[in-house]
């Protein structure tokens, strides 16, 4: 305390106790001060919000304050600073009350020596400090306990989905083991999963750039010797793999997209019967494949909304995907079927099949086949169909056999106007993007 410097508020309407409380701190040698004297307890008031003090000395009988009311109005101005009460009065009931409208000591006028109000100073200002750092400790651990619990919640939710993440991929896969139930074993499987998709992604983009390299290579050393047609056959190979890959980045683009929940959905009346009918005669033309796409309408046509663009998506990638695995050509049936609530659509070829334990996988991102041998894709168009379905408010189902033929079912219902945006955690979008950035 002496090599301190207090600073003082005293309130006090006595100019005789005032001068005796400013002697009394004079005869003192252990600490420096200085004191200002105000009489009334708005000037109070007003100076403690225009300066800094470290203690107030405080009499309960002001002319425009009285009582205990002056203590628990300071207290509530400035909590920190430390009160000391003056009485005139020596009922130990005021003083105790004084401290519990927030004082830290009282004194009696008339008994007042310097050892003791440097003691009910000194005790106040170590008090309200002791007060203060308790608090701000007790502030920290109340902070410290809501962060940590809020850490163990994001890590018992983070946990749980994993763990249910996991579990569906022993289920479905069937490549993991009962015994794979710690967490290392299980961030290992995921970390597999992960290298496994980026590897096939990388393949089918850098598989359609090798092709153009080297026709593009060949045309410039050798396309002055060569006929027209040869010519034409490699500048049609660059474009059909250019066009490849411009698919492949849209179908990256568009499960992106939905996996973020920005999939745009613009329902607008659609005559669906001419709409089928243009889209059979364009991929008839493009396809040039032995295969006869029927198409029967069933029911009784009616108007529909429906968002075009997302419709063509799903259609396309259906019927392209019933020629791709037909391979010895034949026919696919198309049937557009309208009910009183819904619209369906039936996309049925004799293709390769899709095996049992392949099914429930089907419409995941990335996901092929197991017995699709050297047939080229990269797994994600029926991941763009189902959300494409999805974003419609529609379902899709499989049925298959192995090398008996495929029949995809899916079912719109009418009132699409009422569909609305839904958002999701982009944990799709940031995992497609890193694998895009590893390519």
């Amino acid at each position: 305390m002496n090599s301190e410097f207090i600073k003082i508020l005293l309130v006090e309407d006595n100019p005789a106790d005032a001068d005796l409380l400013q002697e009394i701190l004079e005869e003192s040698e252990e600490s420096q001060w200085s004191l200002v004297h105000v009489e009334l307890f708005k000037d109070a008031l007003h100076l403690l919000k225009e300066s800094q003090f470290d203690v107030v000395l405080l009499d309960l009988s002001l002319p425009d304050k009285q009582g205990l009311m002056t203590v628990a109005q300071t207290h509530e101005a400035v909590p920190d600073l430390p009160i000391v009460v003056l009485t005139g009065f020596t009922d130990k009931v005021t003083g105790i009350e004084a401290l519990r409208q927030g004082a830290q000591d009282y004194l009696i006028k008339g008994k007042i020596d310097s050892e003791l109000l440097l003691r009910a100073i000194r005790h106040g200002i170590e008090r309200v400090q002791t007060l203060k750092r308790l608090r701000h400790s007790e502030e920290q651990l109340q902070r410290l306990n809501e962060e940590l619990e809020c850490r163990v919640t994001e890590q018992t939710e983070e946990l749980r989905q994993k763990n249910q993440y996991l579990q569906r991929e022993i289920t479905q896969r069937q490549r993991l083991e009962e015994e794979l139930r710690n967490a290392l074993t299980k961030e290992k499987e995921l970390s597999e999963l992960k290298s496994n998709i980026i590897s096939v992604v990388s393949h089918e983009y850098r598989t359609p750039l090798a092709t153009i390299l080297s026709s593009a290579e060949l045309l410039e050393h050798y396309g002055h010797k060569w006929s027209q047609n040869k010519r034409q056959r490699h500048f049609q190979r660059i474009q059909n793999t250019v066009h490849h890959m411009t698919q492949l980045i849209s179908d990256v683009l568009l499960i992106n997209k939905a996996e973020a929940g920005k999939l745009n959905f613009k329902p607008v009346p659609l005559d669906l019967v001419t709409f089928c009918q243009e889209l059979i005669e364009e991929l008839q033309l493009t396809a040039k494949t032995k295969h006869q796409i029927d198409f029967q309408n069933l029911g009784v046509c009616h108007a529909v909304c429906m968002d075009e663009k997302l419709l063509r998506q799903f259609l396309t990638n259906l019927l392209s995907n019933a020629i791709k695995y037909s391979p010895g050509g034949g026919k696919i049936q198309f049937d557009l079927i309208f009910a009183s609530d819904a619209v369906t659509f039936r996309i049925k070829d004799s293709g390769i099949g899709i095996p049992q334990k392949d099914q429930d996988q089907l419409f995941d991102a990335f996901y092929r086949s197991s017995n699709v041998g050297t047939i080229s894709g990269t797994g994600l168009g029926l991941a763009i169909v189902k959300k494409c379905v999805e974003r419609h408010n529609g379902k899709i189902r499989v049925e298959s056999e192995v090398n008996v033929g495929t029949t995809f079912t899916v079912i719109i219902p009418l009132k699409n106007q009422d569909v609305e945006e839904k958002g999701r955690e982009g944990e799709g979008e940031r995992f497609l993007l890193e694998v895009i950035k590893q390519i």
